[in-house]
């Protein structure tokens, strides 16, 4: 009775740790313009819930005038900081290019005395749509 009540218990400690494991991204089966817009409203209007979910493990940060790198565990982290803030700009985006596998998009946002471009580079994961690269500049 012990041995049953041993394997039960085991049993049942492994199912729970592996639905944890596997638990699905909530941005499973979004659509590009769901994911921009997400990514947008992060870097625009301090929304921070799905920034763990929005990049892929291997993104690229570019930030093109002063030559700078950032990874995806600085992006997220300075995401979550700016939690809750608006700039004062107008921010839009468009699609440049679009594959099953690929997208190629342009985000602007205008602000008084300058524009911040940003380049979003998406790639089609087993998770849903992802953005993996990033170019951020002036113009």
């Amino acid at each position: 009775m012990k041995g049953i009540i041993s394997t039960l218990f085991f049993v049942g400690i492994i199912s729970i740790a592996a639905n944890a494991a596997s638990k699905p991204s909530p941005m499973r089966g979004w659509k590009v313009s769901k994911v921009l817009d997400a990514y947008v409203k992060s870097v625009s209007a301090g929304e921070s819930q799905l920034v763990e979910h929005l990049f892929t493990d291997d993104l690229e940060y570019y930030v093109n005038d002063r030559a700078e790198r950032h990874s995806k565990k600085e992006i997220i982290k300075f995401l979550k900081s700016i939690k809750g803030h608006t700039y004062d700009c107008e921010t839009a985006y468009s699609v440049l290019d679009e594959t099953t596998t690929n997208c190629l998009a342009k985000m602007t946002m205008r602000f008084q005395t300058f524009t911040r471009t940003d380049y979003i580079y998406l790639s089609s994961t087993d998770e849903g749509w992802k953005v993996c690269k990033i170019l951020v500049g002036n113009g």
